[in-house]
């Protein structure tokens, strides 16, 4: 079984996802395993939507087996997002290579460039201190370092974000010893930080979270089952935002000694200081603005604020993740879980509560996990409950979004009945291998009524029923089964041996 990992966000999903995901199935892979950040997004801010609903959307997408990235790597630099991914990913034993969006579509170059920056690194480590006290960044610094050394070539792969973070995986991939081999796929459409709609409805997330708050439609932006969900998201005051988390940011800068900060991961060079003297500032907006030099990126600076919020400490996002927790899955998925039991290195489950016992790294990250989750039900318009992260609950889902992508004429295939979908998954098996998974109950039947055909109504279907023919379904009005005569009273269909066994098949 061939196993394909990959690292994402889906901060929205959309059609650029579909055509990654495609691309990967059309390469022969039987599963796809993603590890994807929860609640909080490397760009420092928070998720459009909830980690679950994001995690489902991805399972709707073709994604077989959703893990989460905890927020120490979420919301770490790209070194530390991709090593905490592939660290994930490896542990699992069971995946045979790790598929990543790029500019330049060339898996060559892009090894090329990662052993150069590796070099640049650590043969050149006192040169690119130099630079950087002189108040130049990291990624301004690296880019002409490399450029000197190898050239302009290799240099400008670096000026792309998607390139940059290929080479992060290829170098993690190679300091971790993985045998994950690194496959990537040429980023097409509007580019990563894109602010302009593309002509192949392949459109930016950045573009897409901003045309959302401005009141666009983004229906031809994303797959139909994700436009939904984000419009429900907003109806119900789901969206996140770090604006709406404005007041607690200032609130914990106001209160913190530069002593405090000294060791929150990220801040280093005195931006303490820095940031102690602009606690003045009135505004998330003018906060930023107070503090931002040319060393330092906006992106940086808002994941220092959020890393003070939720108290992610220097050594949080230098360590390796302790544990892998399952977000969403299908039976694909739970194929995956069982092939890798056998051969996985960190523990795996989908109860945060389970997890936190494993070992004491595991429950600081957990306290953080289930902190973060606490903070970001305050990012949205109506605030969320608090302790959510310990009691929610995951589904399976048992549909391939993928495979019905693929097929032609949808509309007019059957598909199998309710019963038989319950069969396709043993729900024993997953129960037995994770305890507190909730399982798909059975439709209960409506008992009480003075219609005798109505006792046998399914109370979801919206009167309608299914009428079971071998491995087909055929649905049907109640309607049909009742009759009313002139006075507009229920009489009994006249072929009731019809009716009979079309109540005992629910019995």
């Amino acid at each position: 079984m061939k196993i394909t990992g990959l690292i994402c966000e889906y901060n929205p999903l959309h059609n650029g996802h579909l055509y990654h995901l495609d691309q990967i199935r059309a390469s022969g892979a039987d599963g796809i395993v993603a590890v994807m950040s929860g609640n909080f997004v490397q760009r420092g801010d928070a998720a459009i939507m909830d980690k679950f609903v994001r995690a489902n959307l991805a399972v709707q997408a073709g994604v077989d087996l959703v893990l989460e990235l905890p927020v120490p790597y979420a919301l770490a630099p790209a070194e530390n997002f991709a090593m905490g991914g592939v660290s994930i990913l490896s542990a699992l034993g069971n995946v045979s290579e790790l598929s990543f969006g790029s500019e330049c579509g060339n898996i060559q170059l892009l090894h090329q460039t990662a052993q150069a920056c590796q070099v640049c690194k650590t043969e050149y480590a006192d040169v690119m201190d130099d630079f950087l006290r002189s108040g130049y960044s990291y990624p301004e610094v690296l880019s002409q370092m490399v450029g000197q050394i190898y050239g302009q070539e290799t240099a400008d792969v670096l000026r792309q974000p998607n390139n940059t973070l290929a080479i992060a995986y290829i170098n993690a991939l190679d300091a971790l010893k993985s045998k994950m081999r690194p496959v990537t796929i040429l980023r097409r459409g509007a580019g990563h930080h894109s602010m302009q709609p593309s002509t192949d409805s392949t459109t930016s997330a950045t573009y897409i979270r901003q045309y959302f708050a401005e009141g666009g439609v983004c229906r031809h932006m994303m797959p139909p089952y994700a436009w939904k969900a984000l419009r429900e998201a907003d109806t119900a005051g789901q969206i996140g935002s770090l604006e709406n988390l404005e007041r607690l940011v200032l609130y914990k800068l106001r209160t913190t000694d530069p002593e405090e900060m000294h060791g929150i991961a990220e801040i280093g060079q005195g931006l303490e200081h820095r940031l102690y003297k602009a606690k003045r500032s009135a505004s998330l907006e003018e906060l930023l603005q107070n503090i931002r030099t040319k060393r330092y990126p906006m992106a940086r600076l808002r994941r220092i604020l959020l890393h003070l919020l939720l108290d992610i400490r220097t050594e949080d996002i230098q360590k390796f993740p302790p544990y892998a927790r399952i977000l969403a899955f299908n039976d694909t998925g739970r194929q995956i879980l069982r092939a890798s039991k056998a051969v996985r290195t960190i523990p795996v489950s989908h109860s945060l509560a389970d997890l936190a016992q494993t070992s004491p790294e595991a429950g600081r990250c957990a306290t953080l996990e289930s902190q973060s989750t606490d903070i970001y039900q305050l990012s949205t318009r109506i605030v969320g409950k608090g302790e959510s992260d310990f009691r929610r609950k995951m589904m399976l889902q048992t549909t391939s979004a993928y495979a019905q992508r693929r097929t032609p004429n949808m509309t007019q295939m059957k598909s199998p009945n309710r019963e038989q979908q319950r069969r396709n998954i043993n729900a024993d098996d997953v129960l037995q291998e994770m305890p507190n998974a909730r399982s798909i109950p059975p439709m209960p039947m409506v008992e009480d009524s003075s219609d005798p055909y109505d006792s046998y109504r399914r109370p979801d279907d919206d009167d309608n029923y299914l009428k079971t023919d071998g491995d087909l379904t055929q649905t049907r009005s109640i309607a049909a089964v009742r009759l009313r005569n002139p006075n507009g009273e229920l009489q009994r269909s006249q072929n009731t041996s019809e009716s009979r066994e079309r109540r005992d098949s629910y019995r």
